[in-house]
């Protein structure tokens, strides 16, 4: 029934009279007010602006009531139609009003599109150029640069690989040339391998050598005969044997305190449960002390187990090294005659510095002119043997006073007492002073001004000497003098070795109640003369080496480290060249003046001991120091010493356990400490303190600490 009526109404609207279309424009264009036209507007349902996709007609055909009526429906389809019509007009009206800004809108995208076109047909242009000029140019250019340069690299690479080749086939050619007994070629060829080894270590081939040490290590606790032969073979051909060996001792140092720390942290660590007690940081003799009754025998069982271990690896390479040293001498057995002739030149000794020259004995005309006085003095005792007494009596006052002359000349010096190095013995200052009080006269010299001694004293005194102002001691250029130092001094040495040939001689001729001043003269004069030399030649040691700046960059080390060091630190290098420069001027002096052994022995000593009293001094002023800290150390002082052997060779080295055994004691506990302070009494205030602060100070309480201090300030040592 409804779609009939459906039907019936849409043929009697629609149909009927106009076409909907028509219709519409007629309402549209009869005049309506404007208030009129806004709330038919207003009355359209809001449905009809949701969505696009909205559907009117549906919507409409779901309104409709079930019973429908004509009369309604027709009025219903005439609002709808004023609606339709009100909003037409409106967007007609809108249309119209903003017609001129969408003409003109219009026309601007109109020639935005043709300026469009016409950018990319410019863009176009210039791409298809830019392709072209890249082919025809750039892409070649570039190309060939680059071609060039790789050309140089790999050229550069072929020629380092052909060298890296050669050093590989160096030791061919090594064998050959030995067998040629062409000695010297050889050496010139392995310097040069040296010298490209070092040029390439950037290779990886070459960059291997830096793991032997992490290699020698590992031998400490498993020893491997394959593997330590390897090892030992690279340091040989390295030159390092003898740094092989310090290493070595070092590792194995660290790897017993390593392993027996361990063991007992483990047992401690476990008795202790969950105790928060920082075992860690505690000294292996003070962390024994918290192994209970229960865990002593394990403990005690897995610590012997481990040292044997670590013994074990050391008796295997000690074994090692004895099959190695009898293989060497069973080599050497078949080459004696070559090697007769490092022994007939190692015979020489390096401190000598007059090889190429006669040892005549170094003379003064002074050293002569006595010498003929005491002649012509003897001659005279032979004729008149009653005053042999007073003639002795003056020659030995001409000896004492040319004694006292090179020492004021060469050895006097304020600086000897804060050496602590005991250079003046008891008996040579008593020997000074009784000739500056019985001969010098020192008021003549203007000291002493305005004591007047009694007349008849005066006259037996001579004036104090005074040296010429043409000696100059205070270049550096010539060792502070050296050469007049030893011209002096050992022409004085000479003339007391004279005056011992000719004792017993003078003994004769004295009469028996006045022999024991002659013994006196010799024992207490003439006997001290080669003494001077310590204070003589000891002002050139304290000058030559600048020990202060190796104090200096000992200060910039950083001691507290928490890992083994395997390379030894720049100031040891330093204070070698130090060494090395003293050598080389040492031997530019002897072209002039014969600089015998036992002067050359004797500024060796001086500056070693300096040296190693100045380590000491450096490591006193150390604020924190490790375990790996010290064995720096010990790397440091092993490398000096393996060094400097090779300058001079003078044995043993002086000094070696001063410096040696202040290293040590930075191990020793409290109790070992407090004897160490009490035993070695030739270590200054500052350095035992030194040893107390930084090597004990985190380990015993404040109450220990100032017990050990209070220790040393008690004890008057004296100067070594």
């Amino acid at each position: 029934m409804s779609l009939a009526l459906c039907k019936e109404l849409h043929s009697r609207t629609f149909f009927k009279n106009a076409s909907p279309s028509e219709e519409l424009r007629e309402l549209r264009e009869q005049p309506i007010d404007p208030q009129a036209e806004q709330e038919i507007i207003d009355s359209i349902e809001e449905v009809y602006f949701s969505n696009d996709s909205f559907d009117m007609v549906q919507h409409e055909l779901e309104k409709l009531p079930p019973e429908l009526n004509l009369q309604e429906l027709e009025e219903y389809r005439d609002k709808l139609k004023r609606q339709q019509a009100a909003v037409s007009k409106k967007v007609a009206d809108l249309i119209l009003e903003k017609q001129p800004a969408y003409v003109k809108e219009l026309e601007r995208v109109t020639a935005l599109q043709t300026n469009l076109q016409l950018a990319a047909v410019i863009c176009t242009n210039a791409r298809r150029q830019l392709s072209v000029a890249k082919e025809g140019f750039t892409e070649a250019s570039l190309g060939l640069l680059a071609n060039q340069r790789r050309r140089q690299l790999l050229t550069g690479l072929l020629k380092s690989l052909r060298t890296i080749k050669t050093l590989q086939r160096t030791d061919v050619r090594l064998s050959e040339m030995l067998e040629e007994e062409d000695y010297p070629g050889a050496i010139q060829l392995c310097l040069e391998c040296q010298k490209a080894a070092s040029t390439f270590k950037h290779y990886s081939c070459i960059r291997y050598v830096e793991q032997l040490d992490v290699a020698l290590s590992k031998t400490c606790k498993h020893f491997d005969v394959s593997h330590y032969t390897k090892v030992q073979l690279a340091y040989t051909l390295l030159g390092k044997t003898q740094t092989a060996m310090d290493q070595l001792h070092m590792h194995f140092t660290q790897a017993i305190h390593n392993t027996v720390f361990q063991v007992v942290l483990g047992y401690v660590e476990l008795c202790a449960g969950n105790a928060d007690t920082k075992f860690q940081k505690m000294q292996y003799k003070d962390l024994c002390t918290h192994i209970t009754p229960d865990s002593y025998i394990p403990c005690l069982t897995d610590l012997c187990k481990a040292l044997w271990e670590v013994m074990l690896s050391y008796h295997r390479t000690m074994q090692w090294h004895e099959e190695r040293d009898k293989e060497e001498l069973h080599k050497l057995s078949g080459n004696n005659i070559i090697f007769s002739l490092h022994e007939t030149i190692r015979s020489r000794k390096k401190s000598d510095y007059s090889l190429n020259k006669t040892n005549a004995p170094i003379l003064t005309n002074t050293t002569l002119n006595v010498i003929r006085l005491v002649g012509k003095y003897m001659q005279m005792m032979n004729i008149l043997k009653p005053i042999a007494f007073d003639v002795i009596h003056c020659v030995s006052q001409l000896f004492d006073y040319y004694l006292y002359a090179v020492y004021t000349f060469f050895g006097r010096n304020d600086m000897y007492e804060s050496s602590g190095l005991g250079l003046i013995s008891s008996r040579l200052r008593t020997t000074l002073n009784r000739i500056q009080e019985s001969l010098i006269d020192m008021e003549a010299a203007g000291e002493n001004a305005g004591v007047h001694g009694p007349a008849e004293d005066r006259k037996e005194k001579v004036p104090s000497p005074h040296l010429s102002q043409l000696v100059v001691l205070t270049n550096s250029g010539t060792l502070y003098g050296l050469a007049q130092r030893v011209v002096a001094t050992e022409s004085l040495v000479f003339l007391a070795e004279q005056f011992e040939s000719l004792q017993s001689h003078l003994d004769t001729m004295m009469p028996a109640a006045k022999k024991p001043f002659l013994q006196q003269f010799y024992s207490q004069t003439v006997s001290t003369a080669s003494e001077l030399r310590k204070p003589i030649y000891w002002i050139v040691a304290a000058k030559a080496i600048d020990y202060e700046q190796m104090l200096l960059m000992m200060a910039g080390v950083k001691w507290d480290i928490r890992e083994i060091m395997s390379q030894h630190n720049v100031y040891v290098d330093v204070l070698l060249k130090e060494f090395e420069q003293f050598n080389k001027r040492l031997g530019e002096v002897s072209r002039h003046v014969r600089i015998p052994l036992p002067v050359s022995n004797v500024l060796w000593e001086h500056c070693i001991r300096l040296a190693n009293r100045t380590l000491v001094e450096g490591y006193a002023n150390v604020k924190k120091c490790s375990n790996e800290g010290r064995a720096l150390m010990q790397l440091d002082f092993q490398q000096f010493l393996m060094k400097l052997e090779k300058l001079t060779d003078l044995r043993p080295i002086p000094d070696k356990e001063f410096v040696e055994t202040y290293i040590k004691a930075y191990y020793l506990t409290e109790n070992d400490m407090e004897q160490f302070i009490k035993n070695h009494r030739e270590y200054s205030m500052k350095q035992l303190a030194n040893l107390v602060n930084v090597c004990l100070g985190s380990h015993i309480n404040k109450k220990a600490r100032q017990k050990l201090l209070a220790a040393i300030d008690d004890i008057d040592r004296p100067k070594r």
